[in-house]
């Protein structure tokens, strides 16, 4: 089971593994895609520790260009 949040309706739903539709693994994260029992979608979640330091290394990097600025 997995608890995803819909991103077309906002709500938290807890989802069968029978919904994971792929998957796919990437040097930095690992790729679910899943069938949505919300809104009927497929959404694409990701999840790895290096996915989540890219991310948060990406967000402080304009915080940095203006701080020089």
């Amino acid at each position: 089971m997995l608890l995803i949040t819909c991103p077309v309706t906002r709500t938290d739903e807890l989802v069968a593994d029978r919904r994971i539709r792929s998957a796919a693994n990437h040097p930095t994260h690992v790729a679910l895609a899943v069938e949505c029992p919300s809104c009927g979608s497929v959404h694409v979640y990701r999840t790895g520790r290096r996915w989540e330091a890219t991310r948060a290394e990406r967000a402080a990097r304009p915080a940095q260009e203006l701080s020089h600025a």
